[in-house]
C-alpha cells in the first residue's frame, strides 16, 4: 500500500503531535482528531475548509489534515472498483491536498493506457520532480524510480507534439533532465530529437528539443557531454550506424551554434541498443521504433 492508511495513527501520537501551542488555541482541533480517527472523510474535509482560513489554527494541523485527506483520496481512487474516470478526479483531488509523486505517476499511467502521451509525458515528469525535490518521506522504490523515468522517456517518444519539460522549484528544467534520483542514476537521457525522413536535418519537433537540449547545456554549464545517436532496426546495420553518427554530428553542430562552448563527443550506435519496448507495447510495433529513434546525451 503507498500510503499508511490514517486511522492506522494512534491517538497518543496525534496528541502529542498537536498538544502545543497554536494547535490546542484551534477550536476544531477536537473534532479534526475524532473525525481522523473515526476515518470519516467528509467530516474532515469540511473541517478542512473551515481551518484553512482559520487564524487560530496553525499550518501544522492543515498540513496534517491535508495529509489524510489526501491518502483517503488516493486509496478511494486506486480501489480496482473505481472507474478510470473517478479515479482521475481521486487522485487530482489528492494532489490538491498533498503533492505525492505516486498521485502523478498514477495519473500519467491512466494517461499512458489512454494514448494521451502528451498529457501521460507530464504527469510522469512531475512524479519525476516530486521525487527530486518533494517530501523524503514519500518512499520509492529503486524499480518504482525506474519505471516512471523509463514510461516519461517513452511518453515524449510517442506523444503527438511537443512537451515542455516541467521546472523544478528552482526554476531550471526538470523531468527527464533530472540524472540522478534518489539514488537511481540515468546513464543517458534520451529525446526524441527526430529528423526528417532519411536525413539528418531536423523535422519540426526535433528542433525544438534540439532547442531544449541547447537551453538546458547552457544552464547547468557542463564542460563535456557525449552525444549518441540510434535508430529503429529499419535498413541495413551499415547504414543505420553510418545516419545514427551523422545525427548525433547534426545535433553536436546545432548546440555548438547556439551557444554551448564545452566539449562534444559523438558516437553512433545504430540499431544496436533498442530499448525493450515499455509495457503495453508491442516489440517491434511502430510504437516501439519511434522510442527507438533518438538522440541520448550524457554528461562526462
Amino acid at each position: 500500500m503507498p500510503f499508511p492508511h490514517p486511522a492506522r495513527l494512534a491517538p497518543a501520537i496525534l496528541l502529542c503531535q498537536f498538544a502545543a501551542g497554536a494547535a490546542l488555541a484551534c477550536a476544531q482541533y477536537d473534532d479534526i482528531v475524532a473525525a481522523v480517527e473515526g476515518n470519516d472523510a467528509a467530516s474532515a474535509a469540511a473541517l478542512y475548509e473551515v481551518i484553512a482560513v482559520a487564524a487560530d489554527c496553525d499550518d501544522a494541523l492543515r498540513e496534517w489534515l491535508g495529509d489524510y485527506l489526501a491518502r483517503d483520496a488516493f486509496l478511494k481512487a486506486m480501489d480496482d472498483r473505481t472507474a478510470p474516470e473517478d479515479r482521475r478526479a481521486g487522485l487530482t483531488r489528492a494532489l490538491g491536498f498533498e503533492k505525492h509523486w505516486r498521485s502523478y505517476a498514477e495519473l500519467g499511467r491512466l494517461d499512458w493506457s489512454a494514448h494521451k502521451f502528451g498529457s501521460a509525458a507530464v504527469n510522469f515528469q512531475l512524479a519525476i520532480n516530486e521525487l527530486v525535490e518533494g517530501d523524503p518521506k514519500h518512499a520509492a522504490e529503486t524499480s518504482e524510480i525506474a519505471e516512471v523515468y523509463q514510461l516519461a522517456s517513452a511518453s515524449l517518444a510517442l506523444a503527438d507534439g511537443v512537451v515542455d519539460m516541467p521546472k523544478t522549484r528552482s526554476g531550471e528544467m526538470g523531468g527527464v533532465f533530472a540524472t540522478s534520483i534518489r539514488g537511481f542514476s540515468v546513464e543517458e537521457v534520451d529525446l526524441p530529437i527526430t529528423f526528417k525522413f532519411a536525413s539528418t536535418q531536423f523535422d519540426e519537433r526535433g528542433a525544438e528539443y534540439a532547442q531544449m537540449l541547447a537551453d538546458h547545456l547552457k544552464g547547468m554549464g557542463a564542460a563535456h557531454i557525449a552525444l549518441a545517436g540510434h535508430t529503429d532496426p529499419i535498413g541495413t546495420e551499415e547504414y543505420n550506424n553510418t545516419l545514427s553518427l551523422a545525427r548525433a554530428d547534426a545535433v553536436a553542430g546545432f548546440l555548438k551554434s547556439h551557444g554551448y562552448s564545452g566539449e562534444i563527443e559523438t558516437e553512433g550506435f545504430g540499431e544496436s541498443q533498442l530499448p525493450p519496448p515499455p509495457p503495453g507495447v508491442a516489440e517491434g510495433s511502430e510504437e516501439h521504433y519511434r522510442i527507438a529513434r533518438r538522440v541520448g546525451f550524457q554528461t562526462r
